[in-house]
Formats: C-alpha cells, sequence, structure tokens
C-alpha cells in the first residue's frame, strides 16, 4: 500500500565520524531513523560510520558489514567462486583479502549483479541453487540499509553523501550501475547481444531507444512486426521526468503558512528565498517500470555540499505536476544545485543549476 511520503530529517546534529557515542545515539532524530528501518543496533552503528561526502565504494561497503548478513555465512563449497569474482573478474571493487567473511559474500555478489557479469563456473549445481535462493532475501537487508543510510546522511546535511547513497540504491534495485553502458538492459527483451546492437548504432539509453520508430528498431535488432510496437508500447511507461526551479529572493521574509520549510531548516533568515519547484512526468499516464509505480527523490545540494533540502514521494503524487513552495536560505551568489530521479530505475535523472 502506497504511504505518505516523508520527508526526510537534516538536522542539526551530527553523527561522529567514528563509532558514534551513546550521546549520539539517543538522538531523537536518529533514533526515529533507527526505529523506522528496524536494524540492529550495531548495524545502525556501522552506518553511522559513512565519512562525510562518501563515495560509492564507502557507502556499499558500509551497508554490506550489516550484522543482518551474518545469516548468509562464506560456505566452503562457495570459496572458489567467490575467489574467482575477486581475483579475476572486471568489478570495480575488490577485496584485498581472501573472501571469508559473510560480508565479503554479500559485496562481491552485488558488483557481478551491477555490472551484469555471469557467474563465473565454480559452484555445483546445489550450492548455485542456494545462493540464488539467499540471494532475494540479500537484496532485501540490502535496500534497508542503504535506505537508513540515506536517512541518517540527510540528518546530518551532508548532499554529497545522500546523493551518493541514493545512487547506490537506484543502482542496487535496477540491478545495474547508474551511468554504466547497460542501461538498456533494464528493458524487458534486451539482452546483452541486443543492447551491443543498440549502442553500436549510438542508442545507449532508454530514452533515445523510445525516440525511434517502431520501424528503426526492428531494423537495429534484426526482428519483425509487431516486435518493434510491443517495444514501444513498453517504453511508454518508462518514467520521463520534469523539473522546473524558480528562486525569488525576499528580504526578512517571515515563516507563513503553506511554506515547505524543508528538512531541518533553522528559522527563517534576512537573505531567506521563496522557490517555487514544479515536478512532473511526461508521460501521457502515471508511469510504472517493472509492474511497479516508481519512486521519487529531489535534493537540493549547496556550494558547499550542505543538504539544503530533501523529498521523496510517489510518481502518482506528480499527476498534472507537483508545485513545492520552499523557504530556502542560500548564500548569495551560491548555486544551487537540484537533481531529481526515480528511486529505483536508472537514467531517469534531471538536474538543473541555479545560481542566487
Amino acid at each position: 500500500m502506497e504511504t505518505e511520503p516523508q520527508q526526510q530529517t537534516a538536522g542539526a546534529q551530527t553523527c561522529a565520524r567514528g563509532t558514534p557515542s551513546s550521546a549520539s545515539l539517543q538522538n531523537t532524530e536518529l533514533q526515529q531513523i533507527r526505529l523506522r528501518y528496524r536494524l540492529a543496533t550495531p548495524t545502525f552503528q556501522t552506518l553511522c560510520t559513512i565519512p562525510k561526502a562518501p563515495d560509492r565504494r564507502q557507502v556499499l561497503h558500509k551497508a554490506c558489514l550489516a550484522v543482518e548478513f551474518r545469516s548468509f555465512p562464506l560456505r566452503r563449497a562457495e570459496k572458489g567462486f567467490f575467489r574467482e569474482i575477486n581475483d579475476h573478474l572486471p568489478i570495480p571493487y575488490p577485496i584485498k583479502d581472501c573472501p571469508s567473511e559473510p560480508w565479503h559474500k554479500v559485496f562481491l555478489l552485488v558488483q557481478i549483479q551491477l555490472q551484469r557479469i555471469p557467474w563465473p563456473n565454480k559452484l555445483a549445481a546445489q550450492a548455485r541453487h542456494e545462493l540464488y535462493g539467499e540471494r532475494k532475501r540479500m537484496d532485501k537487508i540490502l535496500e534497508t540499509a542503504l535506505r537508513c543510510a540515506v536517512d541518517i546522511l540527510g540528518h546530518r546535511k551532508d548532499s554529497r553523501g545522500v546523493s551518493v547513497a541514493l545512487d547506490v540504491l537506484r543502482s542496487v534495485k535496477a540491478g545495474i550501475w547508474e551511468g554504466s553502458d547497460n542501461e538498456l538492459l533494464q528493458i524487458k527483451g534486451i539482452g546483452p547481444q541486443k543492447k551491443e546492437r543498440l549502442i553500436n548504432a549510438k542508442i545507449r539509453t532508454v530514452k533515445e531507444l523510445a525516440k525511434l520508430d517502431f520501424w528503426h528498431i526492428e531494423r537495429l535488432l534484426s526482428r519483425n512486426p509487431p516486435f518493434g510496437q510491443q517495444m514501444l508500447h513498453q517504453l511508454a511507461s518508462f518514467p520521463v521526468l520534469t523539473l522546473q526551479f524558480d528562486l525569488v529572493q525576499h528580504s526578512g521574509l517571515q515563516a507563513g503558512a503553506g511554506l515547505d520549510h524543508g528538512c531541518g531548516l533553522g528559522p527563517p533568515s534576512t537573505a531567506a528565498c521563496i522557490a517555487r519547484l514544479i515536478v512532473n512526468y511526461g508521460n501521457n499516464a502515471p508511469p510504472m517500470w517493472a509492474e511497479s509505480t516508481p519512486w521519487t527523490t529531489i535534493v537540493i545540494e549547496g556550494d558547499d555540499g550542505r543538504l539544503v533540502y530533501f523529498w521523496r514521494g510517489s510518481v502518482r503524487r506528480l499527476s498534472g505536476g507537483k508545485e513545492l513552495v520552499l523557504r530556502l536560505d542560500p548564500k548569495d551568489g551560491e548555486k544551487l544545485k537540484v537533481t531529481f530521479a526515480c528511486e529505483g530505475i536508472v537514467g531517469t535523472m534531471v538536474r538543473v543549476t541555479h545560481q542566487v
């Protein structure tokens, strides 16, 4: 069931970079975040140690350290399989040690999924079947840990951290790294060979493919009708997001009714501005992808990497255009970067920059 989206908190108190103190964990907002995701306290403490402005590896690594993954030990029959992944396959983040821990198992497995690399032929049939069965449960835990990481980083007002954590979450849910040449593999009926043919024809994204005529798609992929029309029907549901952002400065603005005060923003200042944000989709009908309704996120980032505003909501709420009137406190001459994207689909991101 769809629930009301929550505006994530970006309060003034920040988690420590090391193991959080008991005082920081007793912070009301942090406790609400931990209870929201029902993760073990050690897992939450580990997520709080994600450094400021992390990269993809740091976010994914910390999420894979969740104690909930200890129920997936690396079995003796799997060691050769994971050594092959770590030592010989083109994954972006190999580990230094010989794979032996549960987090090694999750960390390496998710990377070959995101790279869309076939599994090495190093597992017996029974071991492969068991690992396939574990993978869905691993993915569910990993997604929960990443969502929690987004909220923790939002609590710190770390816009870079929020953006990277959302990037990793989006990639994990889509099964493809954002920005990779594998974006077309999200489409049902497009495999590695068809993807390569499209890339050779300078078609690298879902949006580019959706602009072609049906007969052109059939010609490129050597398929007969009605393949092209069926493909375009499917692509009509791929979310095409639109974003409009306008900023008007006011002197001595007072907090008023009807304004969205964003995440953790303090009292109005003399430099406060009213921002008008309109988000929508360009599809003829509310888009659905992979048989589900996408959720979307908005991140507004300041020059210094602080989180100015964060919003999350279902694409259903955008019908006819959703207008948000915000009170922001930017610095004079600052460039605000606004990013709007679907939470679990790569290739949907739109971004605008506005100078104050």
